[in-house]
């Protein structure tokens, strides 16, 4: 027999609460492109976000990036 509230209540104390990530927070964006792009990304399984993030991050290391200067509008 429990008491102070049963079972609920003994796990809810129990349970932790998740603390700080440990990694940088990702940024959720809306693209739009090709559907047989989407599609093959989508066939490759599980992870095709995270595979997909991997190669622009790639790809951004290998680009002389060009940082816009305050006060500048986008072309």
């Amino acid at each position: 027999m429990t008491h102070g509230g049963g079972v609920a209540a003994t796990l809810a104390t129990l349970r932790r609460t998740r603390g700080p990530s440990k990694k940088p927070p990702k940024e959720q964006v809306a693209i739009r492109l090709d559907q047989d792009v989407v599609g093959a990304l989508r066939a490759s399984g599980p992870g095709w976000q995270t595979r997909v993030n991997a190669a622009l991050k790639d790809w951004l290391a290998k680009q002389p990036v060009k940082r816009k200067q305050r006060g500048q509008d986008a072309a």
